[in-house]
């Protein structure tokens, strides 16, 4: 498979990132992954570094124990601005407080993953519709509640999507094509 995944899903994948939220991603700034995890993963290593700090005012399942093995810690809420390299949210986090975090974000220079790979609520708002905030926020999604066990994710936007890319091609040679093709297949469908 094409390394950063096949032009064809990573085209869908921008094009419904359009349609879902307004956003102008280039195929260029997706990556196909296996899976989430494998997403957020390396999110989280391009954005932190050791003794840093993920503000992530929600469920911090999905991350604990990458940002511990990246000598990271997670935290609830703010003490040193300084320490947040990253927040994490979600969908299902609190609306008031997600805006709230995002001026922060935007003050302090911080990046944002917005993860909708396993949100129950459905919306039609995303961080990077904030022009202020646009090149440090990537978005993380899946087919995974679609397509168990198929491990087609992806990380797409930011100004790191290069790094992004690089990285994510250090630690794994490809999502196969064959989960790539059924994925673009499967959407194609719906």
């Amino acid at each position: 498979a094409d390394r950063p995944g096949i032009l064809e899903f990573r085209t869908w994948v921008a094009e419904h990132l359009h349609q879902q939220y307004g956003l102008k991603v280039d195929p260029k700034e997706v990556t196909i992954t296996c899976g989430s995890t494998e997403a957020r993963y390396v999110a989280l290593t391009i954005f932190l570094e050791t003794g840093s700090q993920v503000l992530c005012p929600g469920d911090a399942t999905l991350i604990a124990a990458t940002t511990q093995l990246l000598g990271s810690s997670v935290v609830k809420s703010v003490t040193d601005p300084q320490k947040v390299r990253v927040i994490y949210l979600t969908p299902d986090d609190h609306d008031e407080m997600v805006s709230d975090l995002l001026q922060q974000a935007v003050q302090y220079g911080w990046w944002v993953i917005w993860d909708v790979s396993y949100a129950r609520r459905q919306c039609t708002f995303h961080p990077a519709k904030q022009e202020a905030l646009a090149r440090r926020v990537v978005t993380i999604d899946s087919l995974s509640e679609h397509m168990a066990g198929w491990r087609i994710g992806w990380i797409a936007g930011s100004e790191a999507a290069l790094r992004i890319r690089a990285f994510k091609q250090s630690i794994t040679i490809c999502t196969t094509n064959v989960s790539q093709w059924a994925a673009l297949e499967f959407v194609r469908s719906r």
